[in-house]
C-alpha cells in the first residue's frame, strides 16, 4: 500500500512540474508557417540560396526566446549539395544545431496593437562556439494567438567568427571545381508564433 501511495505521490509531482513548466511557455513557433533562409555566394557573383525545414522555437513569459535549427534540414533543392554541405561544411554529426538565444520586452509585445520594429540582443551558438548577434526584426500581431516576427535586415554570418576550419570551405569547393564560395552567408527568417 504505501509503494502505490509512494508511486502516485511521484506521479503527481510529475504532472505538477510538467503543468508548472509549460504555464512558463507564452508562444510557440508554428514550423509549418516559419522559414529560416540564407544566402551563399560562390564565385564574387553566383548566389544559391537555401532554407531550414526544421525549426523549433518557445518564447517564455519572462520574454525569453530559444530557437533551434536543425542543420541536418537544410535544403538548397539540390540533395547532393545539401549533403555536401551538411557533411563538409557543418560537420553535422558533431554540430546538429543553431541555437538562438535573446530576450525581448513582453510589456512591449502586449502594447502592440498591429506591428512593431525592433532590434533585441541575441546570442548564436554555432559550431560549438556562441557569439553575441543583433536582430532587426518586425513584430506583427495577427489575431490573438499569433506573433510573427520578420527579420527587417539580414543578419551576416562569419564563418570564421564561429571557428569553422578554412578547409571545410576548400573541401566544399572542391565539389564545385575550386570554385571561391565566401565565408559569409546573409540569413533571413520570418517566424510564425502561437500560443
Amino acid at each position: 500500500m504505501k509503494s502505490i501511495n509512494k508511486i502516485n505521490a511521484v506521479f503527481i509531482l510529475l504532472i505538477i512540474s510538467f503543468n508548472s513548466a509549460f504555464a512558463n511557455i507564452k508562444y510557440t513557433i508554428d514550423n509549418n508557417n516559419s522559414i529560416v533562409n540564407f544566402s551563399t555566394i560562390k564565385k564574387q557573383y553566383v548566389i544559391e540560396p537555401a532554407i531550414f525545414k526544421h525549426i523549433e522555437g518557445i518564447i517564455y513569459n519572462s520574454g525569453d526566446i530559444e530557437i533551434s535549427i536543425n542543420l541536418n534540414s537544410i535544403d538548397t533543392k539540390i540533395p547532393i549539395r545539401d549533403t555536401r554541405i551538411q557533411d563538409l561544411f557543418f560537420k553535422v554529426v558533431k554540430f546538429p544545431q543553431a541555437l538562438i538565444k535573446a530576450k525581448i520586452d513582453m510589456k512591449e509585445i502586449k502594447s502592440i496593437s498591429y506591428y512593431k520594429k525592433m532590434e533585441i540582443p541575441a546570442t548564436l551558438e554555432f559550431y560549438g562556439k556562441t557569439k553575441k548577434i543583433k536582430l532587426n526584426i518586425l513584430v506583427t500581431k495577427v489575431y490573438k494567438n499569433r506573433l510573427i516576427v520578420t527579420s527587417t535586415q539580414p543578419v551576416i554570418i562569419n564563418a570564421d567568427d564561429y571557428g569553422v576550419p578554412t578547409e571545410n570551405l576548400v573541401k566544399l569547393a572542391k565539389t564545385v571545381g575550386g570554385m571561391n564560395i565566401s565565408n559569409k552567408a546573409a540569413v533571413n527568417f520570418v517566424l510564425n508564433f502561437k500560443k
